[in-house]
């Protein structure tokens, strides 16, 4: 009875200490973590239009998006990672429109001095809704 006071207290305290460690790992929106370089422009129940400039050199903490779309407004050169691995080195052309799943990543800019990205970025909230079909039945005489 007297292990039982002890291993429940200690279950607990562990327990506990995960689900802190869990809060703080998760990644942050990216809104909140680079305020200077992401704007919100519209927001709805479905999706979010952000807009990101910087110039380089910046780096873009730990930061998570939904399924999103990024349209992009100039030339520029990045760094992606999931900020534990290498970087991947990513070359966006103006015009350009890209679709990504969900990622938590860092990333930076990777071109000289005084570069500057210019992106749309939208963000899905939920997946879309399947139409609902309509069935007709034919009516007996």
């Amino acid at each position: 009875m007297k292990i039982l006071f002890r291993i429940i207290p200690q279950t607990f305290l562990i327990i506990a200490m995960m689900m802190c460690a869990a809060q703080l790992t998760k990644a942050q929106d990216p809104v909140k973590v680079d305020p200077q370089h992401y704007k919100v422009l519209k927001e709805t129940d479905t999706v979010r239009v952000l807009e990101y400039k910087d110039t380089a050199p910046h780096k873009v903490p730990r930061h998570s998006h939904p399924p999103y779309f990024v349209y992009v407004f100039t030339d520029a050169q990045r760094f992606f990672t999931d900020c534990v691995h290498p970087a991947k080195a990513i070359t966006l052309t103006a015009g350009e429109v890209l679709s990504h799943a969900a990622v938590t990543h860092c990333e930076e800019t990777a071109g000289p001095d005084g570069a500057e990205t210019h992106v749309l970025i939208f963000e899905l909230k939920q997946p879309p809704k399947k139409a609902a079909r309509t069935l007709k039945r034919k009516r007996r005489p």
